[in-house]
């Protein structure tokens, strides 16, 4: 009886540190962990491999799990398919090459943004998302009241 508790209590404890991991025992599955999320499509290659890594930093397995996006210096010029994570509450998209931030203007989550650094941005567009947001969005842009 002890020695079948102390089998258990080694599984347990060896299953504890292994939750990357699958584990395995005479080719029988134990465990095996969540597949990361991979139902999107970016177009941008610079928001793609942003959001690819932040998905595997974070390990995220569903849409709504990713909640803070960090992208900057990564030459993102559109947000297309951005739009398919509804949870963002932090997105810094400081230092790009963004021209349209219309699709910012659907995420109902949203608290905080950075667009420094962003020099082809419109005043308009600013403003609409300021309206929106709980906070002033970030930027370097001087817009006129």
């Amino acid at each position: 009886m002890i020695g079948k508790n102390l089998i258990t209590g080694l599984v347990l404890l060896i299953t504890a540190g292994c939750e990357s991991y699958q584990v395995t025992l005479n080719e029988r599955e134990l465990y095996s962990p969540p597949a990361l999320f991979t139902d999107y499509q970016i177009m941008d290659a610079g928001l793609r491999a942003c959001i690819d890594q932040t998905i595997s930093d974070q390990s995220i397995v569903r849409a709504e799990q990713l909640t803070t996006l960090v992208c900057t210096f990564a030459g993102i010029k559109t947000l297309a398919g951005l739009s398919r994570f509804t949870q963002l509450e932090t997105i810094n998209l400081a230092n790009n090459k963004l021209s349209d931030i219309k699709p910012l203007m659907f995420f109902g989550q949203l608290q905080r943004l950075d667009l420094t650094n962003n020099p082809h941005l419109s005043c308009t567009d600013i403003k609409s998302l300021a309206d929106l947001l709980p906070t002033e969005p970030i930027t370097s842009l001087s817009c006129p009241d």
